[in-house]
């Protein structure tokens, strides 16, 4: 297997696809890594196996993703899919695990295109069987068409529960009720930003009709819909079985074998953070996210981060990301001129910052509600360690202000899936309790693996090789 190249490209959604894509067309040697068995990411999740019927409930935003698969594949470059990398060096070293066996990776650079993923917001009952985020349903019906038999309760705030909502609508899912948890007064922030929007009218009408659609199809179907709900809970006892909520002071209940939950998407930085990429607080979506430039460049010379890994912008912009960052890498090894590099990447930043347009006014209307951390003492924050908000509650007032230090304590975030779970919700708490500004709170630290690997596959590791064939 060969292992050096002159860029490695982890993840193979629509930017790392457009990046690799963008390189290998300029003649150089790379690899695309990915841990799907197909290429697409979570947003074109399995789009060059699914049915015909998938792709007409999906739409047509779905299976545009397969022109820049097309493009991927045709432009020769190495793909190893079902590859997961757990650890990331500045030096350009990329290590894996893939068919049982880790091994290394060098690339004179790396583009780090992790994506993004669902925001983990920790609630009563939040472990049980049966809850699941609505992108798991998503990719569930993406990879295998799977849709639910028994009743189920769509709740959260943001795009994605209108799209799912739209999804399992069409496919005549058995659904008790949906129940959106954006604040209505949040109407008030977004539309200062509604200019910049309107001028992507097209967009924002397409956005307009898909909720219009499933209010029309809920009352024809006779699904009750809640806006402005609050303290939602899973009520059951091996599984799900009720879901419970609050709509201002009247409390509602619904039968529900499967909770769908969402409450937005935000970048997927744990890889990035282990590299040691800086990153900045964003203060609206309440997320860390890479200090990156338009092209993106890192505060690491040989690391770079596109797509919605630097931002959570969509397919569109992370696939204008992905290409930008190709065309900037081509330059640094003497592929582009330039010149070359600006008549190239000039249509492509103009499209990106048509494609931005909305974003002020979705980022502020879908907005973290205040009061979504407001956890009960005992509610469960880490999962793997079963630790609840009360317990870390108790160190923060005792004055560890640190998720680290806590970690090191309580073992919270030390499980195997290495605080993507619960960092958000410990950072929450710790900003909560200290008072202290988000910004000046220190970042969970991680450190490798930050994917599970076993002990077998280091054993069976194939490093140092370089097999040309």
């Amino acid at each position: 297997m060969k292992t050096k190249y002159d860029a490695i490209v982890v993840g193979a959604g629509p930017a790392g696809l457009a990046c690799s894509a963008e390189l290998t067309a300029k003649g150089l040697d790379v690899a695309l890594v990915d841990e799907q068995s197909s290429p697409g990411g979570q947003i074109y999740r399995n789009i060059t196996r699914a049915t015909v019927n998938r792709h007409n409930i999906l739409g047509s935003d779905y299976s545009e993703g397969l022109q820049v698969v097309k493009e991927f594949t045709e432009g020769g470059g190495t793909y190893l899919p079902r590859t997961r990398v757990w650890q990331a060096e500045a030096t350009g070293d990329v290590y894996f695990s893939r068919d049982g066996y880790s091994g290394a990776l060098h690339g004179e650079y790396i583009v780090l295109t992790t994506g993004a993923m669902e925001r983990p917001v920790p609630f009563p009952g939040w472990t049980l069987p049966g809850v699941m985020t609505c992108g798991g349903m998503s990719n569930l019906f993406k990879d295998s068409g799977l849709v639910p038999k028994q009743p189920v309760v769509i709740c959260g705030s943001g795009p994605l529960v209108w799209l799912v909502a739209e999804h399992l609508l069409a496919l005549d899912a058995p659904i008790t009720a949906i129940l959106d948890t954006t604040p209505i007064s949040q109407i008030t922030a977004a539309m200062k930003h509604v200019g910049g929007a309107l001028k992507r009218f097209d967009y924002m009408m397409k956005g307009i009709k898909m909720i219009a659609g499933v209010e029309a199809k809920a009352r024809k179907k006779k699904v009750p819909l809640h806006r402005n709900i609050s303290h939602l809970e899973a009520i059951g006892t091996d599984r799900v079985e009720r879901v419970s909520c609050k709509k201002g002071a009247r409390t509602l209940s619904f039968e529900a074998s499967t909770l769908l939950v969402s409450e937005g998407i935000i970048p997927n930085t744990s890889l990035l953070r282990q590299v040691g990429v800086k990153h900045t607080w964003n203060p609206v979506q309440r997320f860390w996210h890479p200090d990156v430039t338009l092209e993106g460049r890192t505060n690491l010379d040989s690391v770079f981060v596109a797509g919605d890994g630097s931002f959570v912008h969509g397919a569109k912009s992370a696939e204008y990301k992905g290409r930008l960052t190709g065309l900037t890498i081509a330059r640094e090894l003497h592929r582009l001129s330039d010149q070359q590099f600006a008549e190239q990447s000039a249509p492509v930043k103009e499209k990106l910052k048509r494609e931005l347009l909305p974003r002020p006014f979705i980022d502020a209307l879908y907005a973290p509600a205040k009061k979504l951390y407001a956890l009960a003492d005992d509610t469960i924050v880490c999962r793997c360690e079963s630790i609840t908000a009360g317990r870390i509650r108790e160190f923060i007032a005792e004055g560890y202000v640190d998720h680290n230090e806590i970690k090191a304590i309580i073992r919270c975030g030390m499980g195997p899936c290495q605080g993507r779970m619960c960092s958000s919700a410990v950072f929450e708490l710790i900003a909560e309790g200290s008072g202290l500004a988000p910004e000046t709170i220190r970042q969970h630290r991680l450190r490798p693996p930050i994917k599970p690997v076993s002990l077998q596959e280091l054993a069976n590791a194939k490093v140092g090789e370089n097999d040309e064939s």
